[in-house]
């Protein structure tokens, strides 16, 4: 009898052990099960033992995920340059306008966009017909991978819109364009005409090297120096160049030449490039000293803000 009443004793100061401390943690239990302890306990004067040290099962929210940044090369993206030449020819000389568009229009496949090129002229002294393509190109190394029509084997050098991914830019070190070795400059900054500040590369042409060839006694070269490209850092979009071709005959030099220049204008939904890349600088035109006052003037009449 003695040993029961024990045990009985004995069960009882548990359960009445168990019972305060279930009381003294009844306030941050139930904060940790989501109630309102100011409504379910009378005091709120009582301190109880942190509930940090009590088991409980943390509902974390789960992180919304974070888009990757679009490339460059974007369905949204309309770039345009406006420029103008200047062709002399055996005493004679023209004045042609030049305007150009791409168009990034449809997303192809998950690294694959279509670009929509068109180039036409304006003033058109000498008639030149408009051109219209289509590319697809790739968003990963900004390079053209198929491109509507055929090219002409008469063109035997180019350069690119865009810089290909690949191609790193570098001060005082060498680039190579279409198979023709330039020397970089820059990054270097000028104030727009929006009163901010742009960067960009600076690229020379090195060597003279053959630009347009279809048979016969004449051929165009481009001298040492007389390629010039500016493309944006960051982005790697062309935003400015100007090239002049010499006329050789017979292998032998002339005063005869063709020099077109153009600038960016448009840039509507480029990405991670500044706003005011949209025009005409005088201090690039200054610092080039290659941009002629007609150029200027057609850009002013040309400019398309957005």
């Amino acid at each position: 009898m003695v040993d029961s009443r024990r045990s009985l004793a004995s069960a009882l100061c548990v359960v009445g052990l168990l019972a305060l401390t279930a009381w003294a943690y009844r306030g941050d239990v139930w904060r940790l099960i989501g109630g309102n302890a100011a409504s379910a306990s009378p005091s709120d004067s009582f301190n109880p033992y942190p509930a940090q040290y009590l088991p409980a099962v943390l509902v974390l929210p789960t992180p919304s995920p974070v888009p990757p940044p679009l490339a460059v090369l974007h369905v949204g993206l309309q770039l345009r340059w406006d420029g103008s030449g200047y062709i002399f020819f055996d005493g004679y000389s023209w004045r042609p306008g030049t305007h150009l568009t791409r168009i990034i229009d449809q997303q192809v496949d998950s690294d694959t966009v279509r670009e929509a090129g068109r180039q036409w002229y304006s003033p058109n002294p000498l008639n030149f017909s408009e051109d219209n393509w289509y590319c697809h190109r790739n968003t990963v190394t900004n390079r053209a991978e198929t491109c509507s029509g055929e090219d002409d084997p008469a063109w035997k050098w180019g350069y690119p819109w865009i810089m290909p991914s690949d191609v790193g830019l570098a001060n005082g070190q060498r680039a190579t364009i279409d198979g023709q070795a330039f020397d970089v400059t820059g990054p270097h900054t000028f104030l727009t005409g929006y009163g901010e500040e742009a960067t960009f590369w600076r690229l020379r042409n090195r060597n003279r090297f053959l630009y347009h060839y279809s048979g016969g006694e004449w051929k165009q070269y481009v001298e040492a120096g007389d390629v010039t490209l500016l493309y944006e850092v960051g982005s790697g979009i062309l935003l400015y160049d100007n090239v002049k071709r010499t006329y050789y005959k017979n292998d032998q030099s002339t005063s005869n030449y063709v020099q077109y220049e153009s600038l960016i204008s448009e840039n509507a939904g480029l990405l991670n490039v500044s706003a005011e890349l949209r025009g005409p600088l005088p201090s690039v035109i200054a610092e080039e000293n290659a941009l002629s006052t007609d150029m200027a003037a057609v850009l002013a009449l040309s400019l398309i803000h957005i």
